[in-house]
């Protein structure tokens, strides 16, 4: 039976409109996980891979996975309005080269080896509660963390021998131009982000610990440049030297 928090994100997301905070917060991270699983499977939505974030080396980490059908390779089109804005976020992305199974033994080491390596990626922030930010942060979590969209440009580099303070990050929108050192990035460490995710899906469940990794998910590791709102009429890029670039076009409609 789906629960009453999952029933209305069903019912937000495949009307396309915001809706009023639910009654039924889920009151734990196992709920809110369960909340995702169940938003996934009733709208029939396969998993193209994950966003995970921290606040620092020792957060813990919170994620939501990304329904296939959101993630975009190198440019996507987007609509933001004053009706239902849209907000970006600059992230370094990886793509796993082959698959991985769920097992609380696995290695940072042996986790970035699969991958196929780093991305550039734009993450479309597109809530389905009118009140986003100012909700319980389940109910955020819930809510697939506002995930709206990926946008992630080809592999770029591995993700193996990486010192995340000797990335940048810059983000381009119009007249908005932001440039971030890898020592400025909010998470600190991002390698250990997917390590965490291949440790920890059994909190989604049999169905998603038995699928692990598969080739191909992407997974995105949180803003570099924090939530910039949408400005219809530009283009955003984001770009990581060495890396990759990757746009969007926003068009208000």
């Amino acid at each position: 039976m789906t629960s009453p928090f999952a029933a209305a994100m069903i019912e937000a997301r495949s009307t396309g409109t915001r809706i009023a905070l639910p009654e039924s917060v889920p009151d734990s991270r196992e709920a809110a996980f369960a909340a995702q699983v169940e938003t996934m499977t009733g709208m029939g939505l396969a998993v193209g891979g994950f966003k995970i974030g921290a606040q620092g080396r020792a957060g813990e980490p919170t994620a939501a996975p990304l329904a296939a059908t959101t993630v975009h390779r190198d440019h996507a089109r987007i609509v933001s309005t004053r009706a239902m804005p849209l907000w970006l976020e600059a992230e370094v992305a990886m793509v796993v080269g082959r698959d991985i199974p769920c097992d609380h033994g696995t290695t940072q080491d042996e986790v970035l080896a699969a991958m196929e390596g780093l991305a550039a990626a734009i993450e479309v922030v597109e809530p389905r509660i009118a009140d986003w930010p100012n909700i319980p942060p389940l109910a955020a979590m819930a809510d697939f963390q506002a995930n709206g969209a990926t946008v992630v440009s080809a592999v770029g580099r591995p993700a193996t021998g990486v010192n995340v303070e000797d990335l940048t990050v810059v983000f381009e929108m119009g007249t908005v131009h932001v440039e971030v050192q890898g020592r400025n990035y909010p998470g600190q460490d991002m390698n250990r982000l997917p390590t965490w995710l291949v440790n920890h899906m059994t909190g989604w469940g049999p169905e998603m610990a038995a699928r692990g990794l598969k080739r191909g998910d992407v997974l995105i590791t949180g803003s570099w440049v924090g939530v910039i709102p949408a400005e219809p009429g530009e283009t955003a890029t984001v770009t990581v030297p060495g890396i990759g670039s990757v746009s969007v076009e926003i068009a208000a409609e």
